[in-house]
Formats: C-alpha cells, sequence, structure tokens
C-alpha cells in the first residue's frame, strides 16, 4: 500500500508533555492508549539506499510486523512530504520483491541488493495516538518517547533518546497542520525538528549528533540574500538556514547564535520589502523584536531560546507564509 506521508515533527522537553496532552484531549479525537514499537532501519556498507534517499525499515508491534520503505520527497519549511510504501509481514524478514518495481532504480539487482543490507540501527519507544479532527482535517498527532540504537539494542552500542510529537495529515488540508501546531505552540517546552528517527539514527551510527557536532564547522551563512528571487526561493532559504544555525547553536557553536542574528535581520528585511501586509506578516513583525532580544542576552541558553513559544510560532507563521506562496 503506498501513500505520501505529510507531517510536522515537533521535540519536546519531557516537562511540557502533561500540558500538551491536555490540549490534545481538548479536541474532538479517537485516542490510542500508548503501544511498544520496535523499528530496525536497514542499509548496505557502502550506504546505497541513503544515496538514493530511501530509508529501509521493519517495524514490530505485538508480534505483528510491517516494511516500510520511504522514498525520495520534498521538504517545505519544516513539513515533510515523501511517497512510503507499506507492507505486512508474517515475520520480522527483508522481501524487497513485495514493493512495487517501479520504486527502484533502473536495472537495479533486488536480489543482490538484499543480501548487501543489515540492520544499522534500531529504535525502541511507546507511541501514544490521538486521530483529531480540525479544522476541515483529521490529523494523527503521535506521542513518541523512547530510545535509538546504533546496530542492535542488545550490543550496548551508542543511544540517543526519542522525545517527539509529529502531526500527521491523514486527510485534509496541509494549513490545518499548522494552523495546531500553532496552538500547542502557545506554551513553552516544543521546537521544529527537522530530523525523522531514521536521519538520526544515520547521524548516531556515523558519530555526527551533538556530542560530536563541535568538533564540525557550521557552513558559513551568506551576508546577504538575493532579493530579486521570488518568495518561493527565499523563504526556504531563510527557513533552511535558520534551521541549521538554530542546530549548531544547540550542538555549542557560538557561531550558530550569530547565525541567527543574521537570519532576523533578512526577516526584518523581507518584511519592509512586503508591500502587502498579510495578517502573517503583522504576527512576524510582532515576534522578532522579543526573539532579538532574547538572543542579544549575554546569558541566552540554546534550550531556554529555541524551546520557547514564540520561537516556534515564528516559525510557524514563515511556513505559513510559503504555504501561502505555493496555492
Amino acid at each position: 500500500m503506498s501513500s505520501v506521508e505529510i507531517e510536522l515533527k515537533l521535540s519536546v522537553q519531557p516537562d511540557a508533555i502533561p500540558a500538551v496532552r491536555q490540549q490534545l484531549f481538548q479536541f474532538p479525537h479517537d485516542y490510542t492508549s500508548p503501544q511498544h514499537l520496535t523499528n530496525s532501519y536497514f542499509e548496505t556498507p557502502d550506504n546505497q539506499l541513503r544515496r538514493w534517499d530511501m530509508g529501509l525499515r521493519i517495524r514490530g508491534c505485538n508480534e505483528h510486523y510491517e516494511m516500510t520503505i520511504k522514498t525520495a520527497g520534498k521538504v517545505m519549511g519544516g513539513l515533510h512530504q515523501r511517497p512510503e510504501f507499506n507492507v505486512p509481514l508474517p515475520q520480522p524478514e527483508l522481501d524487497l520483491t513485495r514493493f512495487p518495481n517501479a520504486i527502484w532504480p533502473e536495472n537495479t539487482d533486488l536480489v543482490q541488493l538484499q543480501t548487501q543490507l543489515t540492520a544499522l540501527f534500531s529504535t525502541d519507544f511507546n507511541r501514544e495516538k490521538w486521530l483529531i479532527t480540525y479544522g476541515e482535517s483529521e490529523i494523527e498527532v503521535v506521542l513518541d518517547q523512547g530510545t535509538i540504537f546504533s546496530g542492535n539494542k542488545k550490543s550496548g552500542d551508542q543511544a540517543a533518546p526519542i522525545c517527539e510529537f509529529e502531526l500527521e495529515l491523514k486527510q485534509g488540508n496541509v494549513a490545518d497542520i499548522l494552523s495546531l501546531a500553532n496552538q500547542l505552540a502557545s506554551q513553552n517546552g516544543l521546537r521544529l525538528a527537522n530530523k525523522s528517527k531514521a536521519a538520526r539514527g544515520y547521524a548516531l551510527v556515523y558519530g555526527v549528533l551533538h556530542d560530536a557536532l563541535p568538533k564540525m564547522a557550521l557552513p558559513k551563512i551568506p551576508e546577504e540574500l538575493d532579493w530579486q528571487q521570488p518568495l518561493s526561493v527565499l523563504l526556504p532559504e531563510i527557513l533552511t538556514q535558520w534551521q541549521e544555525q538554530e542546530e549548531g547553536w544547540l550542538a555549542g557553536l557560538p557561531e550558530g547564535k550569530t547565525g541567527l542574528a543574521q537570519v532576523f535581520q533578512w526577516i526584518i528585511t523581507l518584511i519592509e520589502k512586503q508591500a502587502e501586509r498579510l495578517p502573517v506578516l503583522d504576527l512576524l513583525a510582532d515576534l522578532l523584536p522579543e526573539l532579538k532580544a532574547a538572543l542579544s542576552m549575554s546569558g541566552s541558553g540554546a534550550e531556554n531560546v529555541s524551546y520557547s513559544a514564540s520561537w516556534l510560532q515564528c516559525k510557524l507563521a514563515l511556513m505559513q507564509w510559503l504555504l501561502d506562496q505555493s496555492r
């Protein structure tokens, strides 16, 4: 079975979870109590799937198994859209022939590919779920809490925590996901997260998670943008730079904080260059002074600032602006 997954991922600080859960129960919903999920992610020694922008996993839940492959998609701001294919399995064993042939690059030898695949990392977490009726849409909200393990859980390799909400559009309008996220963002403790569990798993395996990032350098942020470009180009660039600089600052790189100040200056310039006053621009204009002030404080910490309500609301406003341009 295939579908196009449209989702928004929000990292959450543990002490903010009770308040967000309470909000979710206020909407019309169907609730599923926590279930224990295990996932094994597969890759070849030369990272062939990653180079094809594919992710392959087997998920287990209550002795039921499902094989899933996600193929190349697109990210608009922090909104992920990726085609995925799901196949039920009697046992947790790979069988690539059960996916449609059309998803593979031309002349792929599936037999050879399958012999090269091994479990690269795994996840083990509890998932709580709400199917919410919101606006004109049905949105599935899940809370995942657990751990990513490099290699095998039993091998004692490196681990990283999972603590996140995911909002996935089941049917309806993409704008409703942003609107719901904005309501949840009325309190501190949530942060837009671009990295999937698979991306974080690869990072864990290859040693580029937060504890290793300070050994690296952030890409140099441009001093200026080409303001002659359309908004459909400028806004994704601003959002991408914001996310990269934020991740660097959270990882302990002081230049990330400097880069964020530059990003906010771009947003101010962009607002000034827009003749029409959309409601989203008014919201951005209100939030930016607060965010710039938070950044300029000598003792401002990356965690406190990046997980603040106004920080997330500003990002969501930019994403809404980008969505408005694509209509």
